[in-house]
């Protein structure tokens, strides 16, 4: 975390005691780094803005732009990383204990969030929000997704509704004279002689098809081809049925144990966190991961530092037995920026007012570019010129600046060579009309909250060890009965009553 040793002037020791106390009750070992670096200080008038996120990248040094951004709002801004394995679990401890951050970032399920809601411990930023000059320009559509109980307790991350592609290693395509695949049989057979076919040529067994982890996360696009559906799927009676239990659902699962016998899917996908994943695709061990279109730059770059013979291609949803093809299209946007209710109201308008700016063009110009006349220039026909990208990157301004307006190529990487951007572009117009859609996007069954929170690690364990084949291949019959048995059909009947009323 070499980004901490050039914090800035901080804040009064009174503040940081408690802060550093807290988190440390809430076993956040970065909170603790960074009180003691800001205790060394001494004290400011300025207001602080601490702020808690998933750290996938370093911390940013503060130059420019950190400087830049505290001076304009009179702010002195304290990011708290916490590592993208362990976010989710230090998270819900946090918002468990009922002491957080001034600012959180929330990517864990809506059902876990909206109880934290109606417990009290979030802010209702609703009227914030109608009377901003940029927030309230967001997409209609995204607002209203991020709604819970028909009220704004968070600040939705616009995203496009569709950024995954299937990333497939084109080297190892061409070592085994393999074409390029497009269906899932094509996959299939891709991904079991890219474990068993020595694609890197070191004579070892060493190698997987498919990159996974966290359970079956990274694989979860692989069960709409067989026509699982996205989140819920509409039947030919015009009723709902939860994806989980779906027989496309069984589909899917049938045919990632076959593969996952073949090597076909990465052996240590129970166990793997998510950053090691990544590791072991930029390594080598695996071949095909699907991952967000933004991936692509640096796992280019990783790829690139241990074999510069490596090349990476993007493609479009694998398509299926009865030739459905898609991924799944989201709520168009990720996580919600939270401000927690024991914030005071002028540091609420402070917070207010700062994401507010970054949800504007200036604030984004900036983000993407970076200062004119340090990170760019512009010469004499108005065009923009990077002075040094490397600068820019340092800077790290997806942290400094969480919020963007909408932009459907958000995902390009700044900073990236301009081939990669433009790979970038083309992977995202190539899936933009490729979304299956959840027809019950934005309903919470009452019943489904219980279901999904307290249920949800028995569904992923399930599914890990029926994958692994510890389980019968008949056991999913069984699997569908416990889950109806234990809240899903409640769940069932309510999205279909208000799926009835609101056609």
């Amino acid at each position: 975390m070499k980004g901490w040793v050039s914090l800035p002037v901080a804040f009064r020791w009174g503040l940081l005691a408690a802060v550093a106390a807290m988190l440390t009750a809430t076993g956040c070992s970065h909170y603790d780094a960074g009180a003691k670096v800001y205790s060394e200080h001494g004290e400011a008038d300025d207001m602080t803005i601490s702020f808690l996120f998933p750290a996938y990248e370093e911390m940013p040094e503060r130059l420019h732009i950190w400087t830049y951004m505290e001076e304009r709002f009179n702010i002195r801004f304290v990011p708290l990383p916490e590592s993208a394995n362990s976010y989710s679990a230090k998270l819900k401890a946090a918002a468990a204990s009922g002491k957080l951050p001034d600012l959180v970032t929330w990517t864990s399920s809506q059902s876990e969030l909206i109880n934290h809601v109606r417990s009290g411990l979030f802010h209702d930023l609703t009227s914030y929000v109608e009377r901003s000059e940029h927030l309230r320009q967001l997409p209609p559509d995204i607002l209203e997704h991020a709604r819970l109980d028909g009220r704004l307790y968070g600040i939705p991350r616009p995203r496009a509704k569709l950024d995954d592609v299937v990333m497939v290693r084109k080297d190892w395509l061409d070592k085994l004279g393999l074409p390029v695949p497009h269906t899932t049989e094509d996959y299939f057979h891709v991904a079991a002689l890219f474990g068993q076919g020595d694609p890197d040529g070191n004579g070892k067994a060493d190698t997987y098809g498919f990159a996974a982890g966290e359970g079956l996360n990274y694989l979860h696009e692989l069960f709409l081809p067989f026509g699982a559906g996205n989140g819920w799927l509409l039947q030919e009676d015009g009723s709902l049925m939860a994806s989980k239990i779906t027989p496309g659902r069984e589909k899917g699962l049938l045919w990632m144990r076959e593969l996952y016998k073949q090597r076909g899917i990465d052996h240590g996908f129970g166990s793997l966190k998510t950053t090691k994943v990544w590791d072991r695709f930029m390594e080598g061990t695996t071949g095909i991961i699907i991952a967000p279109v933004s991936d692509y730059a640096r796992f280019v770059d990783g790829l690139k530092d241990r074999n510069e013979e490596a090349e990476l291609i993007m493609l479009g949803p694998p398509e299926g037995p009865e030739g459905i093809a898609g991924f799944a299209e989201q709520a168009g946007f990720y996580g919600w920026l939270l401000i927690p209710s024991t914030v005071p109201l002028d540091k609420v308008d402070r917070i207010m007012e700062w994401l507010d700016w970054q949800s504007g063009e200036d604030a984004y110009t900036i983000r993407r570019q970076g200062l004119e006349g340090i990170h760019y220039e512009r010469d004499g026909n108005g065009s923009i010129r990077m002075k040094d990208a490397d600068a820019l990157r340092k800077e790290g301004t997806s942290i400094l600046m969480p919020m963007t307006p909408y932009d459907p190529y958000f995902y390009i990487s700044a900073g990236a060579p301009s081939p990669i951007r433009q790979r970038q572009k083309e992977a995202l117009d190539m899936v933009a009309d490729a979304g299956i859609p959840n027809p019950a996007i934005g309903f919470m069954p009452e019943e489904g909250i219980s279901t999904a929170s307290i249920y949800g690690r028995k569904i992923a364990q399930f599914e890990s060890d029926f994958v692994k084949g510890k389980l019968p291949a008949s056991s999913f019959a069984s699997f569908r009965e416990e889950w109806l048995a234990r809240g899903g059909e409640q769940a069932t009947r309510e999205v279909n009553e208000w799926y009835g009323q609101s056609r």
